[in-house]
């Protein structure tokens, strides 16, 4: 390889190794006490820092780019006990020459592993490594897992819009057992405990779940709402209206008590509690501001048969019993 000796690209292969290791989702103390000793001499951190550069570069390049480039590396052929590699000749158009195509093959055909979460009464917008955006509702969590083949992003908390990034290669959300499978779309996701409901604003998603023989299509205007036991359920929605958390509003549409409580606790300052379970099943139908949550708990009772207790920590709600007769 011109440009490049062989001492210094053990070192790049070394540092590209080290790159990918230190991304794994747990990393171990031994493995990092490694790390230090291996980048305690200034020139291996140095091609770590190098690379890193050049990982930087490939993530944030857009899927069509990524894809331009994948294609024009072809994949090298493999070694045992040994990640993918290329001659660095085949990249001299996109990296420095002394940097390599075999880097860039690498961190194309890595697992990009991304965690993001929002705090209460919060939102965060985040770029995922593809170009997709996602906003986060409060108190949510997500975790991306891109590869060569899948780009993959599982919702374990809250509420998430997703606005995807076109690309050849795959975009699924997993929330819990459900899968749903983009085609060119945005969409919202909220899980509330095993209860997930997906609303699209534009295009269309194919969504998976236990109890389902066949894959359930939603387009834009459509709601599909999964039930531990009931299966996927489709019902109709109205597309302005999706997601409509990104300006203070939580709209619920005949939905248990329950889950609105869980929603609303992403927001509130005061958890709510139910404390009669009987009360959980109850439906409800309506807005709520998430800039005006105590105004809408003190006029629950005038809608719902319950009692609100406001207490300095917490609010309560409780069968409000029997009516006395007058």
């Amino acid at each position: 390889m011109s440009g490049i000796t062989t001492i210094e690209e053990a070192r790049l292969r070394a540092a590209a190794d080290w790159w990918l290791r230190l991304r794994e989702p747990e990393v171990s103390e031994a493995t990092l006490s490694q790390w230090i000793a291996w980048s305690a001499r200034e020139e291996n951190l140095a091609a770590f820092e190098r690379l890193g550069a050049l990982a930087d570069d490939v993530v944030q390049l857009d899927g069509a780019s990524r894809d331009v480039l994948r294609r024009g590396l072809p994949t090298p052929r493999a070694k045992k006990s040994a990640r993918p590699w290329l001659p660095m000749a085949l990249a001299a158009g996109f990296v420095a020459a002394a940097a390599g195509g075999y880097l860039a093959w690498t961190f194309l055909t890595a697992t990009v592993a991304r965690d993001y979460a929002s705090q209460v009464a919060q939102r965060q917008d985040v770029l995922l490594p593809d170009g997709t955006r996602v906003a986060l509702g409060g108190a949510s969590r997500i975790a991306a897992r891109f590869d060569s083949n899948l780009r993959r992003v599982e919702l374990s908390e809250g509420e998430a819009f997703f606005q995807i990034a076109p690309d050849d290669m795959p975009f699924e959300v997993r929330v819990g057992e459900v899968r749903i499978r983009d085609v060119g779309t945005s969409f919202d996701v909220r899980r509330g405990g095993d209860r997930v409901m997906i609303e699209v604003a534009e295009g269309r998603v194919m969504v998976n779940a236990p109890g389902n023989v066949s894959v359930q299509e939603a387009t834009a205007g459509q709601r599909i709402v999964y039930v531990p036991g009931q299966g996927l359920q489709v019902a109709q929605s109205d597309p302005a209206r999706t997601a409509s958390w990104r300006e203070h509003r939580l709209e619920f549409d005949n939905e248990p008590l329950d889950v609105v409580v869980a929603s609303l606790n992403r927001y509130s300052k005061r958890p709510v509690r139910i404390a009669d379970p009987k009360l959980a099943a109850l439906a409800f139908t309506g807005t709520i501001r998430t800039d005006a949550i105590d105004r809408w708990l003190e006029a629950l009772p005038q809608v719902l048969p319950l009692r609100v207790e406001m207490r300095p920590d917490e609010v309560v709600l409780s069968d409000r019993g029997p009516i006395a007769r007058q």
